[in-house]
C-alpha cells in the first residue's frame, strides 16, 4: 500500500499526533514536482544544529536548490513544515520496496537539527521524532520498517541521523502506530517493579514492608504462615 499524491495533510496529521507545528508560508506550493506515490520516512540531521538550520533544508545550497525536506524538527520537538511536494533529500541509495536511486518521489525527508557530530538529541526531540514518523506511518498505511536513517538507505556514505540506534527507534516507531495515544510499552523493568511490589510491598529493592492487610506480611510470608497451619507438607512460616 502507498499514498498517491503530495502529502497536504501534513499539518493536520501532525497536530493530531499532540505536536507543534509551524507551517512555512507557501509550504503548499512548494517542491519539485509532485510524489508519484509515498513509501516511507527518511530520518536525517541537518548537520547545523543550530536555530537557522530550516533556512539551508527551505532554499537550499549553492550545489543543491531547496527544498531539502519536507519537514525540520527542532530541537524542542516543533516540526516546521517546509514543503509538500518532492524534496532533495535522499540522494542515491536503495531499501526494499522503494526504487532504488528515486527515493525523492517517493519518501518523506525529515530533517532533525542537529550538529552530527555528538550534538546531543534531547528528549522531547527524540519524542516528537518518533511520534511524527509514527503519524505519517500510521496515515500512509505502511510500517515501521518503512522509516530508515538516510545512512542504512544511501550509497553514497551518509551518516545521518547520527548517534540514533534506528532499531530502537523502530521499536517505539512501531508501538506508536499501534498505540496513537502515545502511551509508552511496559519495559522489563517495569514489570519486575510491580512483581516486587505486588510481592513484598515495595517497588524499591532491598525493602520488605509487608502489607498491613497480612499483618504487615509479604504475600510470600503470608501464603507460608497459611500453609503451615493448614497443614500443607514444606509450607513453613518465616
Amino acid at each position: 500500500m502507498a499514498w498517491t499524491g503530495d502529502p497536504v495533510w501534513l499539518a493536520d496529521v501532525l497536530r493530531a499526533e499532540g505536536l507543534k507545528v509551524i507551517e512555512h508560508d507557501g509550504w503548499r506550493d512548494r517542491g519539485h514536482g509532485d510524489f508519484l506515490d509515498i513509501r516511507g520516512v527518511i530520518c536525517h540531521h541537518t548537520a547545523g544544529g543550530g536555530p537557522n538550520d530550516w533556512k539551508i533544508v527551505q532554499y537550499g545550497r549553492s550545489d543543491l536548490p531547496g527544498p531539502l525536506a519536507q519537514l525540520v524538527l527542532e530541537r524542542d520537538g516543533t516540526f516546521r513544515i517546509v514543503a509538500v511536494g518532492v524534496c532533495w533529500h535522499a540522494g542515491r541509495g536503495s531499501h526494499p520496496g522503494w526504487p532504488t536511486n528515486n527515493a525523492n518521489f517517493h519518501t518523506i525527508g525529515i530533517e532533525a537539527v542537529n550538529n552530527g557530530t555528538g550534538q546531543d538529541w534531547p528528549a522531547v526531540q527524540l519524542d516528537a521524532y518518533k511520534r511524527g514518523v509514527a503519524a505519517i506511518l500510521r496515515k500512509i498505511g505502511r510500517g515501521a520498517n518503512d522509516c530508515v536513517a538516510h545512512r542504512e538507505y544511501s550509497s553514497e556514505g551518509k551518516i545521518d541521523p547520527f548517534g540514533i540506534d534506528m532499531d530502537a527507534f523502530r521499536r517505539d516507531v512501531a508501538h506508536l502506530i499501534a498505540n496513537p495515544s502515545g502511551a509508552k510499552p511496559v519495559t522489563d523493568t517495569e514489570i519486575l517493579r510491580d512483581l516486587r511490589a505486588q510481592l513484598t510491598g515495595s517497588a524499591d529493592p532491598g525493602k520488605y514492608p509487608g502489607w498491613k492487610q497480612l499483618g504487615g506480611r509479604t504475600v510470600v510470608d503470608a501464603l507460608a504462615l497459611i500453609g503451615e497451619k493448614l497443614g500443607i507438607e514444606g509450607f513453613k512460616a518465616p
